[in-house]
């Protein structure tokens, strides 16, 4: 994660460290943000596509979790490793990056979403060699074999994105101990998924949602809408904790 950067002066204010850095440009933040987004995409939904008969839920829970805890430490100096379109909303939210800013965030990760779930796709033989039998898509009832209707979807997509983007947002506030922000941020995706996978096989990301429904296609792509919309107002409501829980309001710009 980048090095705390106070912003605003007004001492009610809650100073948040602000990635990425003033410095870095728009292009290295959306190389960072692919390249990121494509390794959550190929360790996460990866290894239940072609391991999740091996390692089951847990495994591919902890794998979720070391590879945002990964990134996090690879790619956080650089543009703060969101790598998930909520937790960008968050940061909007917060006013620590322009809209401008992000929406290089939001083609970045859409961009390496797909090209994660591509290679994912030609190793598994254009999913012909896929365990989960649905290329790891996000959805409900009968389209994952899942016994859960589109009101658990929404109440699990909706608590837990905005459970993960609360932690990421109170791990770069100022006062949080430095160095330890991604091993947080990683074992909390990580204890999402393992709470959550049997639901809707777990997104927390619209990202990430999308580029396995772009390979799994079909009724995949049909609700894949609730992937979207479900996790950005979650989004929301992890900003609204955090400004309850630091006692602040948002930062000025």
């Amino acid at each position: 994660m980048s090095a705390p950067t106070p912003t605003g002066s007004d001492p009610g204010s809650v100073p948040t460290r602000t990635p990425p850095a003033p410095e870095v440009s728009d292009a290295r933040i959306a190389g960072a943000e692919i390249v990121g987004t494509a390794v959550l995409m190929i360790i996460g939904p990866g290894s239940a596509i072609l391991a999740s008969d091996a390692i089951g839920v847990m495994g591919v829970a902890i794998a979720f979790g070391l590879a945002l805890l990964a990134m996090a430490y690879t790619i956080g100096h650089v543009s703060g490793c969101h790598i998930n379109p909520a937790v960008t909303l968050g940061f909007l939210l917060a006013r620590t990056i322009t809209p401008a800013r992000a929406a290089y965030y939001w083609v970045a990760q859409i961009v390496g979403a797909v090209l994660g779930g591509l290679v994912i796709f030609v190793i598994s033989e254009q999913g012909d060699l896929d365990t989960t039998g649905v290329f790891a898509a996000n959805g409900w009832g009968d389209e994952i074999g899942s016994a859960f209707g589109l009101g658990s979807a929404a109440v699990v997509e909706v608590v837990f994105t905005a459970l993960l983007v609360f932690v990421v947002l109170a791990t770069t506030t100022v006062g949080y101990p430095a160095g330890f922000g991604g091993l947080v941020a990683g074992l909390t995706l990580a204890m999402i998924h393992l709470a959550t996978i049997p639901v809707t096989n777990t997104s927390v990301n619209p990202a990430r949602s999308l580029g396995a429904a772009v390979f799994a296609g079909g009724d995949h792509l049909a609700q894949l809408w609730a992937f979207v919309v479900f996790p950005m107002i979650g989004a929301v409501g992890g900003v609204v904790i955090w400004m309850f829980v630091h006692h602040g309001r948002l930062a000025e710009g």
